[in-house]
């Protein structure tokens, strides 16, 4: 029953049919224990096909299927997904992210491509921020312990067992009211509950100034950056979203959606999960049902509404991994010097290339780099510096 489950998983993957939830199965499939001599057939039967005919230097599948199960085991973060044509049989790039099947004048068999080696790594961002309280201390979370790490008013802030940070009040009137600023720097990400219940999720380089206690006829927050709301409800106090330094702001009473406000970016993203919220931009303005995205551009450009956003590469981020879906090469490297905390450098023109597929996020800058010299990227490293050849 297991082999031909995995035999028709394989062949769809080849067939570029499958679906992601059949992707996520054909993975757990290929990287569990299953017995050699069925995933050995998988392989013979995909090989019998004539249009892999192999060309001088065949490899032997069970030769190939070993170093695949081998570079699985140890890097299980890659995820290459089906984009075009571009390989006969990519699953091996997608399962292991280094082994590439290519066309060479007519179909081929595959040959294992690798990246030279890297004589100097780059390791992921990870969890952490810095705190900046409303008389001007700054405490750096990631050195913190968990616990209570100040008091405002009659408001309590707690860096949580998971390093969320929460806010909560000892009464139900406020003794005044403190804003305080959570910022990321690049290579990091947080998470803050509010007072009132939102949580929100920051992104690397990006920031949110709040009250300690919301008071008032509204909730309001300013952002930069990337954020991830769950807004909790309250009719009577609606939730405000401010983009820093603009006169753009979300309006909502309970939902969740995210907001891309990176300055370097030309557009800023509003993406609707659930509920609803409206997006104001001058006199112009947009409310957003689930699935959809507001896309307001830099200087008088209008808003603009895109029906039918992209919900997994839009909070593909806050799950931890990159998703790529047709992603154009200057918007990729964007994403990885805000990660990787690199700078990233064109040599001439910025190469028309287009990416797809997601990669997890906790894995070093080489096997990223990795990623994109499989898809045709070509590039030098100089310490922290990444430069993009022609």
């Amino acid at each position: 029953m297991e082999e031909t489950f995995l035999q028709r998983l394989f062949r769809k993957y080849l067939d570029e049919t499958i679906s992601p939830a059949e992707l996520s199965q054909l993975y757990t499939l290929i990287n569990n224990e299953y017995d050699p001599a069925v995933l050995d057939e998988v392989l013979k039967d995909a090989f019998s096909d004539p249009s892999f005919a192999a060309p001088e230097g065949d490899h032997d599948p069970r030769e190939v299927f070993a170093g695949l199960v081998a570079t699985i085991r140890e890097r299980k973060k890659i995820y290459r997904l089906p984009w075009g044509r571009i390989a006969a049989a990519a699953c091996i790039a997608l399962l292991a992210g280094i082994m590439t099947w290519l066309w060479v004048g007519r179909p081929a068999k595959p040959n294992i491509v690798k990246a030279p080696p890297m004589h100097q790594d780059i390791a992921p961002g990870h969890d952490g921020a810095v705190l900046t309280l409303a008389n001007g201390k700054q405490i750096v979370l990631d050195s913190m312990h968990n616990g209570a790490l100040a008091v405002q008013g009659n408001v309590t802030i707690t860096k949580l067992s998971n390093g969320q940070l929460s806010y909560t009040s000892t009464t139900a009137n406020p003794a005044g009211v403190f804003y305080n600023k959570l910022s990321t720097p690049r290579a990091r990400k947080t998470m803050v509950v509010l007072a009132d219940g939102t949580e929100v999720w920051l992104n690397a380089a990006s920031s949110i100034r709040y009250p300690t206690a919301f008071t008032g006829k509204e909730r309001i927050v300013e952002v930069s950056g990337e954020a991830y709301f769950e807004v909790s409800q309250n009719a009577s106090m609606p939730f405000i979203v401010k983009r820093e330094g603009t006169d753009q702001r979300i309006e909502v009473l309970g939902t969740s959606f995210n907001m891309n406000a990176y300055d370097d970016e030309d557009t800023m993203r509003t993406t609707l999960l659930q509920g609803s919220v409206r997006v104001i931009k001058g006199s112009a303005s947009i409310v957003l049902r689930p699935g959809e995205q507001a896309a307001a551009g830099r200087g008088g450009k209008d808003l603009r509404l895109i029906r039918d956003a992209d919900i997994e590469e839009v909070i593909a981020w806050k799950n931890g991994r990159f998703q790529f879906s047709n992603m154009d090469l200057r918007t990729i490297m964007r994403q990885l010097a805000r990660w990787y905390d690199v700078d990233v450098a064109f040599e001439g023109e910025v190469p028309d290339i287009r990416i797809g597929g997601f990669l997890h996020k906790d894995v070093n800058l080489s096997t990223v780099l990795e990623f994109l010299k499989n898809n045709g990227v070509r590039f030098k490293l100089e310490g922290r510096r990444i430069i993009v050849l022609k």
